[in-house]
């Protein structure tokens, strides 16, 4: 994977995700999936800055006329910037499938998962992409310089 491939798969990845996870949520409760209003928004509102924290940065990124040019361990870099984002999507997967099986009608009172115990799931999975992809957006969009006001 070379830098230009890598920054196309993390804004794609980012926005499918951020995309997924606000309908999924949103609509959730209306669903009869075990969650309810504002339990929904709260979890929201942990996982939403981190992926528009990316898009961000892409963003601007693309607006700038002073793009930084890095070097990079191409060999290295597509498990870097896949793995994580691959792993936090198994991690999400699981820890809602969990929770919603915990929590179905016919589950024994009391032993299914808390919203609390999902949050803490949800916080552990972001923690994956907060040591590797924040380092690597931080490079991949790095920027120096005022914005081109000519477009170019």
């Amino acid at each position: 994977m070379n830098i230009v491939e890598a920054r196309k798969w993390l804004i794609v990845a980012s926005l499918s995700i951020t995309g997924f996870q606000m309908v999924f949520l949103f609509i959730a409760p209306s669903l009869s999936y075990p969650i309810s209003y504002p339990k929904n928004l709260d979890l929201l509102q942990i996982v939403s800055p981190v992926f528009l924290g990316y898009l961000g940065a892409a963003s601007h990124f693309i607006f700038k006329k002073n793009q930084v040019t890095i070097s990079v361990d191409n060999e290295y870099l597509g498990l870097l910037v896949k793995g994580p984002i691959i792993i936090y999507c198994a991690a999400i997967i699981s820890a809602f499938s969990a929770f919603a099986y915990s929590n179905r009608l016919d589950a024994e009172i009391g032993t299914g998962m808390s919203i609390e115990n999902l949050g803490n799931a949800v916080s552990i999975s972001l923690g994956v992409l907060a040591v590797t992809t924040s380092i690597i957006t931080s490079y991949l969009f790095s920027v120096e310089g005022e914005p081109n006001k000519e477009g170019k």
